[in-house]
């Protein structure tokens, strides 16, 4: 391939089954990265908001966004910008890795609720707000896939 070729390559995105369609995150058009760069639109947190059950304020605990400007951005019908939407991304990878691990969605919700011994007692939901807490999340579930309990 070319350099012109690999910058205009884009994936298929054909499985509207997958989480990330669900969500709302990725449709035929928009890529993951590039729909965090836009911002989600107000669906993506409704979406999630329904298949969590989350309340807005716990919604707010865990991603830092005002519930202010929750509100703001549903009522005016405005997307959520980078940041908010990166925090709601990790969110939302969060419930997919742990759904993955449990290989059931319900006991990873459970599970992201809880306080957790690997992460110091902290619950994997309060660890969604930065990418540095999230990133001991995900390396947790790694190690529980993995078999790695040190």
């Amino acid at each position: 391939m070319t350099t012109i070729e690999l910058k205009s390559f884009k994936p298929k995105h054909n499985n509207k089954n997958n989480f990330w369609f669900k969500l709302g995150i990725e449709d035929a058009k928009t890529a993951r990265t590039e729909a965090v760069h836009q911002g989600f639109k107000t669906q993506v947190y409704r979406n999630i908001i329904n298949r969590t059950q989350l309340s807005q304020s716990e919604f707010q605990r865990v991603t830092h966004i005002p519930v202010s400007t929750i509100k703001r951005r549903l009522k005016n019908n405005e997307r959520f910008n980078t940041q908010e939407s990166d925090a709601i991304y990790r969110f939302a990878m969060l419930l997919k890795l742990a759904s993955e691990l449990f290989n059931d969605e319900k006991q990873a919700l459970k599970w992201m609720r809880e306080s957790v011994y690997g992460l110091g007692g902290k619950r994997p939901l309060d660890m969604v707000s930065t990418t540095v807490d999230f990133e001991i999340v995900k390396d947790l579930i790694g190690r529980v896939e993995h078999g790695v309990f040190s």
